[in-house]
């Protein structure tokens, strides 16, 4: 009788799950931005506002200009207008705070529904 080895699964890499969730929340924002079904609300404006001013210098959303912008926010925010630019921002925080969850794609696509948000009203 012979002995076999057991040869060990491949390794698959899965995503994380707050990274997944970011990505799908940003990407359905964008596109209901884009295709005019989303609009957002002054406060919105303001908000994305402060996060273009914060990244001025080196062009990146970090968690804590997140979390000061969600501040400025407050209640108002996560209640008007469905909530969901609120909702993307708090999804990023986790994925910022953390190193091994960041994607680049993430952040970069993120960058840019901040700068649409922000710019004048279509």
């Amino acid at each position: 009788m012979s002995i076999t080895a057991v040869q060990p699964a491949p390794t698959l890499f899965l995503e994380p799950v707050a990274t997944d969730r970011a990505r799908h929340r940003v990407q359905e924002l964008v596109a209901d931005l884009r295709a005019g079904v989303w609009f957002p609300t002054p406060l919105e404006r303001r908000v994305a506002d402060m996060l273009i001013t914060a990244t001025a210098a080196d062009g990146m959303l970090t968690a804590g200009r997140i979390r000061a912008a969600l501040w400025e926010g407050s209640l108002t925010m996560i209640e008007d207008n469905g909530g969901r630019f609120a909702h993307v921002l708090g999804d990023l925080v986790p994925v910022l705070d953390e190193p091994e969850l960041t994607a680049l794609d993430v952040v970069d696509a993120a960058g840019e529904l901040v700068a649409a948000i922000a710019g004048p009203p279509a």
